[in-house]
């Protein structure tokens, strides 16, 4: 087994339990558990060209989950980006909310019965996207609030009673504190991205959302790609009892679904020609993802690309700069195909699915190990293979170079000779004659004792104008959808009511192999 599908898990007194939880790593073993419906399960296993979302088995992180939630119990998973966590949490979500609904424990006209809060604006569209997606034909219905778009019209969808509410934390606090939604009828909390969200300084919101949340009658996941202390303490206020499910080392690893490459330029003006090399080269269908560290630069490398005829390469940009409006035209553009390249800042580093990204370029080399491995983690998503590239300065790009190598390493991959050099001198600088030796410290420390006439002048203690000792002085100084959205809600008969019920499944089956993929696919 391969170090990022090396499963550990804990229970909520840290004693290692890995081996009790059964996995549902199988349709056949999902269904011969009855965890959802036979026409849910039909829909994830259909191939992408009917329709359906072409799954071949549960990811790692999704067997798990779906065990773990479907039993009741809390969860938190630590997992890698791109290892199909939403659907982790929204199908058992879902199953749960039928249930409430069913037997009128909830009342979603009141506050939504199920909540997710998310870092950013396009992961949590995109949630939403796949909550009105799987959510439609059985009537679940979704809203999503985040700063930077119309506050009048969140509000609005949040009047309307949706039982699902995805939002981000700064936009769902400031509605809460306002009295403008009510939280008192949630009994399904996520927190995705939970280090994320804590990195950007949501933890008081977060916090305070949670706090109107029902402590006893809620179950609660938190998913996060790394496990710092802040989301431990976060999950031990307010998380019940949780189940840690750890997929991988625990280590910044990537997906091993893709395939690295580097490209050494002589100068930062050579990466153009490079980028346009490899797009020459992107397969019939697939989408490009280019990373930039400023927005300056992603504006006008989006503009130079845009104007090659020859190459022809329709592209879009995504960045801080842009309105949400402008945001989600770019990345509608950029999913349905329109435009075949997307040049972005790490704002897309994070929570963007698109499955026809086939290749990740990385224009200007991250900072750090994470910020790459959370960037080329947009291609190779569930189970999908991708290529990513990245683009390095013979000279400048050292430590870049270093952890690249080593991360390339751990994903068994090979390090090209250029790039190992360039880790090497990366190595080299350490010990450089640059670091002073011992005498030279030395000799430092004396020169500090020296007598040196200009800290005994007279100016420090002079009362002029000038001077330094005036007391008012000092006292003033201190003043990211799915295209076929339509299609799903022609379906006016949803997910067939048989194939909620696990006694009828049959007749679920039969239903189905009698009507159109459309009408049959839940």
């Amino acid at each position: 087994m391969a170090d990022d599908e090396v499963v550990r898990i804990w229970d909520a007194w840290n004693k290692e339990i890995t081996g009790t939880v059964d996995p549902w790593d199988t349709w056949d073993k999902v269904k011969e558990r009855k965890g959802f419906p036979g026409g849910l399960i039909a829909f994830l296993q259909t191939s992408t060209d009917s329709e359906g979302c072409g799954f071949h088995q549960p990811t790692i992180v999704q067997a798990y989950a779906w065990s773990v939630l479907q039993s009741g119990k809390d969860l938190v998973g630590v997992a890698k980006t791109g290892s199909g966590k939403t659907l982790a949490f929204l199908l058992p979500g879902f199953v749960k909310l039928r249930k409430l609904k069913k037997a009128q424990e909830v009342d979603t006209k009141k506050g939504p019965a199920l909540l997710c809060m998310t870092p950013t604006r396009e992961l949590c569209h995109q949630i939403y996207s796949d909550a009105e997606k799987f959510g439609g034909p059985v009537q679940i219905t979704a809203a999503c609030c985040y700063g930077g778009a119309n506050r009048k019209d969140q509000e609005w969808a949040i009047q309307t009673g949706p039982d699902c509410l995805i939002a981000t934390p700064g936009r769902l606090n400031d509605f809460v504190q306002k009295k403008q939604v009510r939280l008192d009828q949630v009994r399904f909390a996520i927190i995705d991205e939970a280090d994320r969200m804590l990195d950007m300084g949501f933890e008081p919101q977060i916090k305070q959302v949670l706090d109107e949340v029902p402590w006893h009658d809620r179950q609660t996941c938190m998913f996060t790609a790394t496990w710092p202390q802040e989301c431990k303490k976060l999950a031990e206020t307010y998380i019940k009892d949780p189940v840690q499910i750890q997929i991988g080392s625990g280590e910044i690893t990537t997906n091993k679904n893709i395939v690295q490459h580097v490209k050494m330029v002589d100068r930062d003006s050579d990466k153009l020609e490079a980028l346009k090399e490899i797009l020459r080269g992107l397969p019939e269908g697939a989408g490009c993802l280019v990373f930039c560290n400023s927005k300056k630069k992603c504006g006008t490398l989006s503009w130079d690309l845009e104007g090659d005829t020859e190459l022809g390469m329709p592209a879009t940009e995504l960045h801080g700069d842009l309105d949400q409006n402008q945001r989600d035209k770019a990345l509608w553009k950029f999913k349905s195909g329109e435009a075949r390249v997307c040049v972005a800042t790490d704002l897309a580093s994070r929570g963007l699915d698109v499955r026809n990204i086939g290749v990740v370029v990385n224009y200007d080399a991250p900072k750090s190990a994470e910020d790459y491995v959370h960037r080329i983690g947009r291609t190779g998503r569930a189970e999908d293979s991708g290529e990513a590239y990245t683009l390095l300065l013979k000279w400048g790009n050292e430590a870049e170079a270093k952890y690249i190598a080593q991360i390339m390493r751990k994903a068994s991959q090979d390090v090209p000779e250029d790039v190992q050099e360039l880790e090497k001198n990366a190595e080299d600088d350490w010990k450089k004659d640059d670091w002073k030796k011992d005498e030279d410290w030395k000799q430092d420390d004396n020169s500090w004792k020296k007598e040196d006439d200009s800290w005994k002048k007279d100016d420090w203690q002079k009362n002029d104008s000038n001077g330094w000792n005036k007391k008012d002085e000092w006292k003033n100084d201190s003043k990211d959808e799915w295209s076929k959205k339509d299609d799903w809600k022609n379906n006016e008969g949803g997910w067939k009511r048989s194939a909620w019920s696990h006694e009828d499944e049959p007749s679920a089956k039969a239903a189905y192999s009698g009507r159109s993929n459309a009408e049959a696919s839940w």
